[in-house]
């Protein structure tokens, strides 16, 4: 009993109760916003729209992600992108059927900005952060730590990890493990190169199959552990650019990256931006 006690207590201090530097959540909503740039940006263009209902969607897109992006009224600002992902996502997508807009990676995409918003993401990094030290040196008070309660964080990185969980499990079949999944992908994916079965694409195919299915287990539960994490990160990257270069993932990549900023320890980031902010300074 002891044991399961002090088991929540170390829970609720890593998920609820730790403070941390706000600059990792600046971070994940620059890089958010500019995904969201990357993948929706051109299919909501006032010139791409085809009624009123899709213009107001993209407009209000664009002005949410904008101020997102800029740190202006950050919280007001990533929450509306996140309203505006929900719509997209449910009313557009499933609704009204643009099917383009209900991919897993446009799911991952939404769920991550949601949860931003529940970050202190613009206490960094922002336009807010630079007028809050306006209105110090105005007022001649020190002005506010760049310091929060991190949960929204935690939460972000507890997506991470069920994300790996959920994909593990998915692969966790004979079909996949024999490789028959893997196989099916590539044949599609590279069939304008000729690509066709063979015991050799099989072979391949089967081994991809046990080191993804075994890289997404212990990546679900290495990432939340402090001293594996630093040996599981550079491979977790490495293992999304692969999927990227290799098939057909669109955003699905990119937004993985984001989430690792969530898993990364704040105090280890501030001291690199830090360092970085001091090496760029210029002498008047």
């Amino acid at each position: 009993m002891t044991r399961a006690m002090h088991a929540l207590r170390r829970l609720q201090a890593w998920a609820l109760d730790s403070e941390g530097s706000t600059r990792p959540a600046a971070l994940l909503r620059v890089a958010l916003a500019l995904v969201l740039w990357a993948r929706f940006a051109d299919e909501l263009a006032p010139y791409r729209v085809r009624n009123p209902e899709e213009l107001a969607l993209g407009l209000t897109f664009f002005a949410g992600s904008t101020l997102m992006l800029l740190g202006l009224w950050t919280r007001i600002a990533t929450a509306t992108t996140a309203a505006t992902l929900v719509a997209l996502f449910y009313g557009f997508g499933l609704h009204l059927g643009r099917l383009g807009w209900i991919h897993h990676h446009t799911y991952l995409l939404m769920w991550a900005t949601i949860l931003c918003a529940l970050t202190p993401c613009g206490r960094s990094l922002s336009v807010d952060r630079w007028r809050a030290l306006r209105r110090a040196e105005r007022d001649g008070t020190p002005p506010a730590p760049e310091r929060a309660n991190l949960w929204g964080m935690r939460l972000c990185a507890l997506q991470l990890a069920a994300l790996y969980l959920a994909a593990a499990v998915d692969k966790t079949d004979p079909a996949f493990l024999r490789g028959d999944r893997l196989e099916a992908i590539l044949l599609w994916t590279y069939a304008d190169l000729g690509l066709t079965a063979s015991p050799a694409l099989r072979a391949a195919a089967t081994v991809g199959a046990w080191l993804v299915l075994i890289a997404e287990y212990t990546l679900a539960v290495g990432l939340l552990h402090p001293r594996a994490r630093r040996w599981l990160i550079v491979p977790g990257l490495a293992l999304h650019a692969g999927f990227y270069l290799l098939v057909p993932v669109s955003t699905f990549s990119v937004t993985v990256w984001c989430l690792y900023i969530a898993v990364l320890d704040p105090a280890a980031v501030d001291r690199a931006l830090a360092r970085i902010l001091e090496s760029t300074r210029i002498s008047p």
